[in-house]
């Protein structure tokens, strides 16, 4: 039975999900990656194009740590590949959707966000980093500032990083809603465009707290003045870990490959070791789909009902507004 067949079988049909899922596991590597680049031939595709999120800092340089990874990737797939970084979160989403990228490492919000826009991009994998496949985000204050609890902040500027951020924006601002504090009406809200840039407005007291996720606070306490001295006044559940989605139009067999190939890289072996060493505490990819980003949007729908009441917008934009749009 041909690969495409199984994928058909996979993609249109849930009931034979996990025995589709047991075929393809029993088809040679070699077939997978073969069959992978006869379809990518066939339809006159010579090179992947991937971009990944600029999520910790506005200065780029995020895509040199995927890059052997990558590589490794496209060794399996034997198919050129390339690593670019997008200039935001919005970036990111529009050239995903306008099909000038192959795949995006995307937050899960801005994943949620974009296949709400068009239901035909596909989140293909995740990763898994720590030996979970969840994280941690926090909502921090400065060591010594009079803000204990989240209600002790309304009224006053706090920094979220960006609207399709997960850690940065829609997990923090459920958690407010937790305490009874409205993230829309009862705070300053500001969006920064990456987590470095929110890390900095609270150590240098531009704004009373912010949110950030828990390998960002890592990489800031070892960069960023001030940053050693940030209290942790909340953490959020438990967020997935980064969408890895194709975009619409990406032949079957093809994301087939791209699956194997990325699962196929992880700790424990010295050349997946070698290339995941770049990307912080990650140690591998799994297989995921749309499903695995339910909670994320049972959240979503809890925050966005805000956005109907009287007084309801979203915290402005202080950071370069050419590069994102600023809409609801």
């Amino acid at each position: 039975m041909r690969l495409s067949f199984i994928l058909l079988m996979t993609m249109g049909c849930t009931d034979n999900y996990s025995n589709a899922r047991r075929l393809i596991a029993k088809t040679p590597e070699s077939v997978i990656y073969a069959q992978a680049k006869e379809a990518m031939k066939a339809e006159g595709i010579d090179h992947l194009t991937w971009c990944v999120t600029p999520y910790v800092t506005p200065d780029g340089g995020v895509e040199e740590g995927y890059v052997p990874t990558i590589a490794l990737v496209a060794e399996r797939l034997k198919t050129p590949m390339s690593v670019v970084a997008g200039k935001s979160y919005a970036d990111v989403e529009q050239q995903l959707l306008a099909g000038t990228i192959d795949v995006a490492v995307m937050s899960p919000y801005a994943y949620v966000r974009a296949h709400a826009k068009n239901s035909k991009i596909r989140a293909i994998a995740t990763h898994i980093a720590n030996g979970t496949e969840t994280y941690g985000a926090y909502i921090l204050t400065q060591e010594d500032s009079e803000y204990q609890t989240l209600n002790d902040l309304r009224g006053e500027p706090f920094g979220f990083v960006d609207k399709r951020s997960s850690s940065g924006w829609l997990f923090p601002a459920s958690r407010m809603l937790d305490e009874g504090v409205n993230p829309l009406k009862d705070i300053e809200g500001k969006f920064y465009g990456d987590h470095e840039s929110v890390i900095k407005a609270i150590s240098s007291g531009e704004v009373a707290a912010g949110a950030t996720y828990s390998g960002a606070l890592k990489a800031g306490r070892g960069n960023i003045f001030g940053a050693n001295s940030l209290r942790v006044m909340a953490r959020t559940e438990r967020i997935p870990y980064d969408a890895y989605v194709v975009r619409a139009g990406l032949p079957a067999e093809a994301i087939v490959g791209i699956q194997n190939a990325l699962s196929s890289v992880s700790t424990r072996d010295s050349r997946g070791r070698n290339a995941l060493l770049p990307l912080d505490n990650i140690n591998g990819f799994i297989r995921s789909d749309d499903a695995h980003y339910r909670g994320v949007r049972e959240v979503e729908a809890r925050v966005q009902s805000l956005l109907t009441l009287p007084g309801g917008r979203l915290p402005i934009a202080v950071y370069d507004e050419d590069k994102e749009d600023i809409g609801p």
